[in-house]
């Protein structure tokens, strides 16, 4: 693992950013219109705490943005912490005391995410990952270099 200490030269060294949805809210009865209806993950609220004392803390989304104050309410209420919506789209970091919900993957010492591959440089290893994540079969040799028909050949009208 890639240790990342405090650096004042660094802004991403002072953040760490965690994903929402099945990281630190449950889903158990799956998306429902957006509506957050699950109660926090056995342990995720201690572990923000004891993260937001020595970093600070952006809480990730891909919750479309009308969404983002009801995570910071669900954030507000489960933690106790103030917490805000990033309004500034051209926000590249977060060095705050409060937490931020974002959409956007700022400048991070670490990420926590459910659905992340640690990727430690090999890329046939994080291939194989990747694949088996998406419920694919691990590439064989010959096609690593060559996918058998990619995106572009099965679906013409995107880009």
């Amino acid at each position: 693992m890639t240790v990342v200490p405090l650096d004042p030269a660094s802004p991403a060294s002072h953040a760490v950013g965690i994903d929402f949805d099945q990281t630190l809210v449950a889903h158990d009865h799956g998306w429902q219109d957006g509506r957050i209806y699950g109660r926090p993950i056995p342990g995720a609220i201690e572990s923000l705490h004891a993260l937001n004392r020595v970093r600070s803390v952006f809480i990730m989304t891909a919750r479309p943005r009308r969404f983002h104050p009801a995570v910071a309410r669900w954030l507000n209420r489960y933690t106790g912490l103030e917490t805000i919506v990033d309004e500034d789209p051209e926000r590249a970091y977060w060095q705050g005391d409060c937490l931020l919900v974002t959409n956007k993957k700022l400048g991070a010492a670490v990420y926590i995410d459910d659905r992340a591959i640690r990727f430690t440089g090999d890329w046939v290893a994080a291939l194989t990952d990747a694949r088996r994540a998406i419920g694919l079969p691990p590439v064989p040799h010959r096609t690593a270099r060559n996918p058998e028909a990619g995106l572009a050949h099965r679906f013409p009208d995107r880009c």
